[in-house]
């Protein structure tokens, strides 16, 4: 009998030993799949994470750390945020702590902004955050060189600068920066084409150039909200009307050379006309100084006109040619000795 009692509490014993060693394997094996510290940073931050989800986690190759964390965030932010939810931001490659930080910023706002907008501004651009700042705090852009010519023929060179916020419902389907200073540029530039006289401009810039502008109109597709608009520097630029007489005068003054080069041309085509008319006046007594001998040779051998006859005239010409280099060479003589020697 004390045999058999022996024997029942040694089996038992065992058994026992058996089950608390059993017990200690499945707590290690438990342990060393669990991640332990971040169970106890949840719980005791009031996040509570069942140890299967994270082991869940784990599994996922999630970073279990950054979704505790997330999770321990959109907790204390009272954001209606699932465990489930951060997983799946995360998984898809999204910025679940910048999203959470977003929506509490937005909701602090006052802004209605939802978990699927969010996170559809965080895919697209990465900076989830920043522009749901934008949303709320205003944006300086400055539009550059707008220019265009008044009525009267003056450039005016001007640069604004357009307050914006973010329209975070058009954000990821609306028009960027470039196209709302294209639009804004546009309508100042109608205005200033439209003024009469450009110093109406340089004394009220603003109510002359922007106080017309529909803002409905010009943010209708826009991602931006424009709060104001405030001309910041005019300039005067070329002046149409000066340019207008300079290529007048430089018209003028083309047309006077060519004249001038025409009536050039004319003098020297008349110049050589008479050149030739000359020289052909000169060729003709040539000519006809040529025919004489041939002429008195003719008399002579009809007989009409003798040798004696011929000396006479070659005396003739000898002293007439005499008498011409005598004239020149004495120009004040008046000729009374030619007739003394004629009488």
């Amino acid at each position: 009998m004390n045999n058999l009692s022996v024997l029942l509490f040694g089996a038992t014993e065992i058994s026992l030993i058996s089950v608390f060693g059993a017990l200690l394997i499945a707590i290690i094996v438990y342990l060393c799949f669990v991640p332990v510290k971040s169970y106890f940073i949840a719980l005791f931050a009031g996040a509570y994470i069942p140890s299967f989800k994270l082991i869940s986690i784990k599994n996922n190759k999630l970073n279990v750390k950054d979704v505790v964390a997330c999770y321990i965030l959109a907790k204390k932010s009272n954001l209606d945020i699932t465990l489930k939810q951060i997983e799946s931001i995360m998984l898809s490659g999204g910025n679940a702590s910048e999203i959470i930080k977003a929506l509490k910023f937005a909701e602090d706002a006052g802004i209605s902004l939802s978990l699927k907008l969010a996170c559809a501004i965080e895919f697209s651009t990465k900076e989830v955050f920043s522009i749901v700042k934008q949303s709320v705090n205003s944006k300086l852009i400055t539009i550059e060189d707008i220019k265009a010519f008044t009525q009267d023929g003056i450039e005016i060179i001007t640069q604004a600068n357009v307050s914006v916020k973010i329209d975070l419902f058009n954000y990821i389907n609306g028009l960027g920066e470039e196209e709302l200073k294209s639009a804004i540029s546009a309508w100042v530039v109608e205005n200033i084409s439209k003024t009469s006289d450009h110093k109406n401009i340089l004394k009220e810039p603003n109510k002359t150039l922007v106080s017309n502008i529909d803002l409905r109109v010009i943010t209708k597709n826009s991602m931006f909200k424009v709060v104001e608009i405030n001309i910041t520097e005019v300039n005067i630029g070329r002046n149409l009307n000066t340019e207008k007489e300079i290529q007048v005068a430089e018209k003028e003054k083309i047309y006077a050379q060519i004249e001038a080069e025409r009536m050039k041309n004319a003098e020297e085509i008349k110049e050589l006309q008479m050149r030739t008319k000359t020289e052909q006046m000169k060729s003709a007594v040539l000519q006809a100084e040529a025919e004489v001998p041939a002429a008195i040779s003719q008399a002579i051998k009809e007989g009409r006109f003798s040798v004696m006859d011929y000396y006479k005239l070659m005396n003739l010409q000898a002293d007439t040619a005499m008498r011409r280099a005598i004239i020149k060479d004495n120009p004040d003589d008046n000729g009374d000795d030619e007739g003394d020697d004629l009488l």
